[in-house]
């Protein structure tokens, strides 16, 4: 895995990223819990930056970037990712996200359409009417102190540690030694999952999530990929299936044998549906305008 690692000032606290290839930007959002730009991107990162000029970042409250000012919502991140676009010199670029991240990449798209000019999306948040676990789900995430008593088992315990990292997986053998040991250098931080917590206790309510995107998705004109891991426990296929219908240039991928965490599980799937999306622009650069707009 070759890069440059860069450190740059968005809304004036530092955040570190990683650089590599030539050609149309794709710029890489991590998810949630514990999680940096090189942890989930390490298995693809070879294979994504043949096709363009990658950009890959720690999201502010994760990895080596402090939340600073940053509000951890989605429109607290949208204002990062534009703003971090700027500092980066990047005018447009093809959006790649997981989970978390590919939440605030929709949210760009939606509220930014002249950022972007398409999407891949490894089972985004905001496309599901549910919250993982349901009421218990909404339970752990206000209990009050549960957080930092999770974080803490993590630390000391590597049954506890592999058994988390095995609900994002499909396959057992993904949790190897090496996963282990990067998710522990990063629980070594003493403010890990800060931010996490703060989106959470944000997004999740009683009844589901602030954020479900229905109609809105009918607005975007660029060419959206959503992918989904026939064994993901977190976000239903069902869900993303009907979003990607819901989108006037969406489609729907299944990854057989892959959990939720599908750029460590499924690197070549990830990276083979962002080669279809550029193939696709490349072919058809500009879009045509929303079924709405067709009147």
């Amino acid at each position: 895995m070759e890069f440059d690692e860069v450190v740059m000032a968005v809304h004036n606290a530092p955040v570190r990223a990683y650089r590599a290839g030539r050609g149309r930007p794709l710029v890489l959002l991590h998810g949630g819990g514990v999680d940096s730009a090189l942890l989930t991107w390490q298995p693809a990162w070879n294979a994504l930056t043949r096709l363009g000029s990658v950009l890959a970042a720690d999201l502010p409250g994760f990895g080596a970037s402090p939340l600073g000012t940053t509000v951890p919502t989605l429109a607290g991140y949208r204002d990062w990712l534009t703003a971090f676009l700027d500092a980066a010199g990047v005018a447009r670029a093809v959006l790649v996200g997981l989970s978390l991240g590919g939440g605030i990449a929709l949210q760009t798209a939606l509220d930014a359409p002249q950022r972007v000019d398409g999407l891949v999306l490894c089972a985004p948040y905001g496309v599901s009417p549910q919250v993982p676990g349901g009421r218990a789900g909404f339970l752990a995430v206000h209990s009050p102190g549960l957080s930092s008593l999770t974080y803490a088992g993590l630390r000391h315990s590597d049954t506890l540690l592999r058994r988390a990292l095995g609900a994002l997986m499909s396959r057992p053998e993904s949790v190897d030694a090496q996963l282990v040991q990067q998710v522990r250098a990063l629980l070594d931080d003493r403010h890990i999952g800060e931010a996490w917590a703060r989106f959470q206790r944000y997004e999740v309510g009683w009844r589901g999530p602030r954020t479900y995107w229905t109609t809105q998705l009918s607005a975007l004109s660029v060419p959206v990929v959503l992918l989904s891991g026939d064994g993901d426990t977190l976000v239903p296929m069902r869900d993303l299936r009907a979003a990607a219908d819901r989108l006037p240039h969406g489609k729907f991928e299944s990854v057989a044998s892959a959990g939720h965490w599908l750029p460590r599980e499924a690197p070549a799937a990830v990276a083979a549906a962002t080669a279809g999306l550029l193939a696709d622009f490349d072919a058809n650069p500009s879009p045509p305008l929303p079924r709405k707009d067709l009147t």
